[in-house]
Protein backbone atom coordinates (compact mmCIF):
# COMPACT_ATOMS: atom_id res chain seq x y z
CA UNK A 1 0.00 0.00 0.00
CA UNK A 2 1.38 3.40 -1.39
CA UNK A 3 0.69 6.23 1.44
CA UNK A 4 0.18 8.51 -1.62
CA UNK A 5 -2.92 6.78 -2.60
CA UNK A 6 -4.53 7.71 0.84
CA UNK A 7 -6.76 10.92 1.03
CA UNK A 8 -6.24 11.15 5.07
CA UNK A 9 -3.07 10.24 6.60
CA UNK A 10 -2.79 10.37 10.37
CA UNK A 11 0.06 9.36 12.85
CA UNK A 12 -0.89 8.51 15.98
CA UNK A 13 0.55 6.64 19.05
CA UNK A 14 -1.26 3.74 20.78
CA UNK A 15 -2.53 4.83 23.96
CA UNK A 16 -3.21 2.36 27.02
CA UNK A 17 -6.97 3.10 27.13
CA UNK A 18 -7.01 1.28 23.32
CA UNK A 19 -5.39 -2.14 24.40
CA UNK A 20 -6.89 -5.26 25.91
CA UNK A 21 -5.15 -6.72 29.05
CA UNK A 22 -2.07 -8.11 27.02
CA UNK A 23 -1.30 -4.72 26.37
CA UNK A 24 -3.00 -5.75 22.71
CA UNK A 25 -5.02 -3.26 21.18
CA UNK A 26 -8.45 -4.20 21.22
CA UNK A 27 -10.35 -4.75 17.63
CA UNK A 28 -12.80 -2.22 18.77
CA UNK A 29 -10.29 0.52 19.18
CA UNK A 30 -9.56 0.14 15.19
CA UNK A 31 -13.00 1.14 14.82
CA UNK A 32 -12.85 3.82 16.31
CA UNK A 33 -9.81 5.09 14.96
CA UNK A 34 -11.12 4.37 11.24
CA UNK A 35 -14.48 6.43 12.46
CA UNK A 36 -12.37 9.13 13.79
CA UNK A 37 -10.91 9.48 10.42
CA UNK A 38 -14.64 8.86 8.60
CA UNK A 39 -16.26 11.69 10.43
CA UNK A 40 -12.63 14.31 9.71
CA UNK A 41 -13.24 13.52 6.41
CA UNK A 42 -16.81 13.87 5.94
CA UNK A 43 -16.59 17.37 7.79
CA UNK A 44 -13.52 18.11 5.08
CA UNK A 45 -15.55 17.60 1.91
CA UNK A 46 -19.13 18.61 3.26
CA UNK A 47 -17.15 22.06 4.59
CA UNK A 48 -19.33 21.92 7.94
CA UNK A 49 -19.45 19.68 10.69
CA UNK A 50 -21.66 16.72 10.77
CA UNK A 51 -25.09 17.96 12.80
CA UNK A 52 -28.37 16.85 13.60
CA UNK A 53 -29.98 19.56 10.96
CA UNK A 54 -28.49 18.11 7.69
CA UNK A 55 -27.86 15.08 6.14
CA UNK A 56 -24.66 12.67 7.18
CA UNK A 57 -22.94 9.47 7.28
CA UNK A 58 -24.49 6.64 9.00
CA UNK A 59 -22.11 3.69 9.05
CA UNK A 60 -23.98 0.26 6.82
CA UNK A 61 -21.20 -2.22 7.17
CA UNK A 62 -18.05 -2.92 8.21
CA UNK A 63 -15.30 -5.30 8.30
CA UNK A 64 -12.00 -5.63 9.23
CA UNK A 65 -9.08 -7.46 8.41
CA UNK A 66 -6.56 -7.77 11.33
CA UNK A 67 -3.02 -9.20 10.01
CA UNK A 68 -0.44 -7.98 12.39
CA UNK A 69 -0.54 -7.82 16.75
CA UNK A 70 -0.14 -3.99 17.55
CA UNK A 71 0.52 -2.51 20.71
CA UNK A 72 0.85 0.01 23.87
CA UNK A 73 3.21 2.69 22.83
CA UNK A 74 3.45 1.69 18.94
CA UNK A 75 3.93 4.65 16.47
CA UNK A 76 1.52 4.05 13.53
CA UNK A 77 -0.04 6.19 10.59
CA UNK A 78 -3.95 5.76 10.31
CA UNK A 79 -5.22 6.09 6.24
CA UNK A 80 -8.57 6.58 4.84
CA UNK A 81 -9.89 7.28 1.60
CA UNK A 82 -12.48 7.23 -0.46
CA UNK A 83 -13.07 4.30 -3.50
CA UNK A 84 -16.38 4.02 -4.53
CA UNK A 85 -19.77 6.08 -4.74
CA UNK A 86 -23.68 4.84 -5.21
CA UNK A 87 -26.50 7.29 -5.47
CA UNK A 88 -27.09 7.30 -1.69
CA UNK A 89 -23.76 5.53 -0.03
CA UNK A 90 -19.97 5.26 -0.62
CA UNK A 91 -17.05 2.94 0.27
CA UNK A 92 -14.16 3.67 2.10
CA UNK A 93 -10.90 1.87 2.81
CA UNK A 94 -9.02 2.20 5.61
CA UNK A 95 -5.48 0.85 7.07
CA UNK A 96 -3.02 1.10 9.98
CA UNK A 97 0.82 1.18 9.54
CA UNK A 98 3.21 -0.15 11.72
CA UNK A 99 6.82 0.51 10.41
CA UNK A 100 5.35 0.88 7.00
CA UNK A 101 3.91 -2.20 7.18
CA UNK A 102 0.16 -2.88 7.20
CA UNK A 103 -1.34 -4.43 10.01
CA UNK A 104 -5.33 -3.49 9.98
CA UNK A 105 -7.42 -3.03 7.10
CA UNK A 106 -10.76 -2.21 6.51
CA UNK A 107 -13.90 -1.06 4.32
CA UNK A 108 -17.21 0.26 5.09
CA UNK A 109 -20.26 1.22 3.34
CA UNK A 110 -21.42 4.15 4.54
CA UNK A 111 -25.00 6.03 3.81
CA UNK A 112 -26.21 8.92 3.36
CA UNK A 113 -29.46 9.50 5.41
CA UNK A 114 -31.35 12.19 7.09
CA UNK A 115 -30.81 12.58 10.92
CA UNK A 116 -34.47 13.04 11.89
CA UNK A 117 -35.71 10.16 9.93
CA UNK A 118 -32.98 7.83 9.01
CA UNK A 119 -34.21 8.24 5.09
CA UNK A 120 -31.52 7.29 2.96
CA UNK A 121 -31.05 11.13 0.34
CA UNK A 122 -28.55 11.05 -2.42
CA UNK A 123 -24.98 11.94 -2.13
CA UNK A 124 -25.08 15.98 -2.74
CA UNK A 125 -24.01 17.02 -5.95
CA UNK A 126 -20.61 19.08 -4.82
CA UNK A 127 -19.70 16.22 -2.02
CA UNK A 128 -19.76 13.65 -5.02
CA UNK A 129 -17.78 15.88 -7.04
CA UNK A 130 -14.84 16.53 -4.00
CA UNK A 131 -14.96 12.32 -3.58
CA UNK A 132 -14.60 11.93 -7.14
CA UNK A 133 -11.62 14.75 -7.37
CA UNK A 134 -10.08 12.31 -4.54
CA UNK A 135 -10.00 9.06 -6.83
CA UNK A 136 -13.44 7.64 -5.77
CA UNK A 137 -15.19 6.20 -8.96
CA UNK A 138 -19.25 5.69 -9.43
CA UNK A 139 -20.52 2.45 -9.80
Amino acid sequence: MNPAEWTILRPQVIRWAQCDLYGHVNHTAYLTMFEDLRVDHWQAVAGARISPDRPGPVVAQIEARYLRAVGFGDEVVLGCRTVALRRTSYTQDYVLWKDAEPCVTARSVVVVTRQDTGAKVPLPPEIRARLIAEGAREE
